[in-house]
């Protein structure tokens, strides 16, 4: 398939228009398939027999396949394309509203296998006839304990749309709508946070200030977002029985909760690595000390701008070498209009990859041409080939946890790293290792700070019943210098970054960019002594169908080690220590 290069999503692809009556059809096709499965199955006859479970099983996969949020994506991605979409919002929590009452007519099917006796439990798990299903019944085991009845559970999805979507949806709303005046004119948000790391000191700190500043005038309404969402998150958790915030999320996400706890204790022992790392890169920049805002400052400029065709190219190069599906994948995925590329005033800041089952993958990218432009198309299009791979799953597994996405993002930067910095010159490899290592500092040490401010944060709503935002500023401000050190002088207004740290609302999301960042330099370093992308081919083939930490094992990536974190940092120390004598 030859490339064509397209940079505007052709939401044609889901529906042709808002008043496209197929999405009335798709809407009511998932409700009768959710009446029909209630209606055959709420006697639980299901439960009588090993046969009749698989063969329930079965009808179950195929209702997950059925792209039951699709109708819902199509008006997610016109809000991600226009925050000012007001009619898109609309028929999004309309529609959210409507298949959450449709799900919630079967949610006894998966309640009552979760709560069965351990014995009956064993046994299933021993029954070979439902090997197929064998993770799906461990994962509804280990959740049972956590599991309401079925009412409850009704309840709790049904009150997510006003407990918690629509006020992050409207934070996310009013900051997509917001500029910063710059150099005589105006930048959508997104832009502006885009550009600080590449000015020089005096604009970076002064674009920088504008932002905090803007932050700062905007965080009323963030200010009772997050003690809203936090405590909706409190009542769920105690109504549950989840001892800690973070273990709803461990869980979901499919870790090892002692391989986590595990992680983030290491990472903040070792905060000494990121704190040496700014010291060096004050020396650099010669300054006395640092400004929040430049964290991420570059130490010298490698000037060449790439065009969005030219690093399609690039990526497609790198990913080729590693296998060809990877670069059939990107082709097809740019060529499709399934890439939204450029920021405009409106559209959702940042990037990501989106895709659910029976739906398309679908990338947005704010694209400003620099070396951090191209790093991102890899790690997004990381995100969508490990999708695209885990369609070779049955849909119940296509769905793959947050970790093992995260692993898989990581991993591909990696290549266009290689690919990208190849032809450097050694003035030019210099910079570009100090931002690589500086872009994992960020990845595992910034994240881990920012899981250790959730931790107390949701430990105060808990306590104090609501927090203002001016201590959500000062509690920010003490995490992020536990991991700057005392070269970075912060600001009581730098604080108000929390405003607009969007996984700050999917709780402890965090943690996964850390874990996946060690994992996949250790899955990396696996395919550099061997040549060979069996490993990589494995795991992005795996989909959910089983644990991130058996995944990785079945790699031949040992996560369960309690060193392998301590040993991955020891590593970053060592890059740390080559990159001084570099200078």
């Amino acid at each position: 398939m030859a490339l064509k290069i397209k940079t505007k999503w052709h939401l044609a692809l889901f529906y042709k228009s808002p008043n496209d009556p197929a999405i009335e059809r798709d809407v009511k096709r998932i409700e009768n398939l959710h009446a029909r499965f209630a209606k055959n199955h709420s006697d639980g006859g299901y439960l009588d027999d090993d046969d009749s479970l698989l063969k329930t099983l079965w009808e179950w996969d195929k209702l997950v396949g059925a792209g039951a949020w699709k109708p819902v994506l199509y008006f997610a991605y016109k809000k991600s394309l226009n925050s000012k979409d007001n009619s898109a919002a609309a028929n999004e929590s309309r529609l959210v509203a409507r298949l959450t009452k449709a799900a919630n007519q079967t949610i006894f099917f998966t309640n009552n296998i979760s709560k069965l006796p351990e014995e009956k439990q064993t046994n299933l798990l021993n029954e070979r006839k439902l090997k197929k299903f064998h993770y799906f019944l461990k994962y509804l085991f280990g959740r049972g304990k956590h599991t309401l009845s079925d009412e409850e559970e009704k309840i709790l999805n049904l009150k997510y749309l006003p407990a918690h979507h629509l006020w992050v949806s409207g934070q996310e709303r009013l900051l997509n709508s917001k500029t910063v005046f710059f150099a005589g004119q105006s930048l959508p948000l997104s832009e502006a946070m885009g550009k600080v790391s590449d000015l020089q000191t005096t604009p970076r700190r002064a674009l920088g200030q504008n932002i905090v500043r803007m932050l700062k005038e905007n965080s009323e309404f963030a200010e009772n977002e997050i003690n809203a969402v936090y405590t909706d998150k409190k009542i769920n958790d105690e109504l549950r029985g989840f001892k800690r915030p973070w273990h709803a999320t461990v869980l979901d996400y499919q870790n090892d909760l002692a391989i986590v706890e595990n992680l983030v204790e290491a990472v903040t022992k070792h905060f000494s690595i990121s704190r040496e790392f700014y010291k060096l890169k004050a020396r650099l920049l010669k300054e006395k000390c640092l400004t929040y805002h430049d964290r991420s400052a570059k130490i010298g400029k490698v000037p060449k701008k790439y065009a969005f065709a030219a690093a399609s190219k690039i990526l497609l190069k790198a990913f080729g070498k590693i296998h060809p599906d990877f670069a059939e994948i990107a082709i097809r995925l740019i060529s499709n209009s399934q890439v939204d590329v450029y920021p405009q005033k409106g559209k959702a800041g940042g990037a990501y990859c989106s895709g659910g089952v029976g739906t398309p993958t679908m990338l947005l990218l704010n694209w400003i041409g620099g070396a951090n432009s191209v790093m991102t198309f890899g790690h997004e299009m990381g995100h969508a080939i490990h999708t695209e791979f885990s369609k070779k799953q049955i849909p119940l597994y296509q769905e793959y946890s947050f970790t093992a996405a995260e692993i898989a993002s990581t991993l591909f930067e990696n290549f266009i790293f290689d690919e990208l910095t190849k032809n450097f010159s050694k003035k030019e490899k210099i910079i570009a290792l100090h931002d690589r290592l500086q872009d994992k500092i960020s990845t595992i040490f910034r994240q881990i700070a920012c899981f250790n401010f959730e931790k107390e944060l949701h430990e105060k709503v808990k306590s104090e019943g609501f927090v203002p935002k001016e201590k959500m500023a000062e509690l920010m401000n003490k995490h992020m210098k536990s991991y700057l050190g005392t070269i970075v002088d912060l600001t009581d207004d730098d604080g108000y970054f929390f405003v607009s740290w969007t996984h700050l609302r999917r709780f402890f999301y965090v943690y996964s960019y850390a874990y996946g960042e060690l994992a996949s330099n250790a899955l990396y370093q696996k395919y550099k002594e061997t040549g060979s992308p069996s490993a990589i081919l494995k795991f992005l083939s795996a989909g959910g169908n089983d644990s991130v930490e058996n995944i990785l094992a079945a790699s031949g990536i040992n996560v369960r080690n309690p060193d392998f974190f301590s040993d991955g940092l020891k590593q970053m120390r060592n890059d740390l220590e080559q990159l001084k004598k570099l200078f």
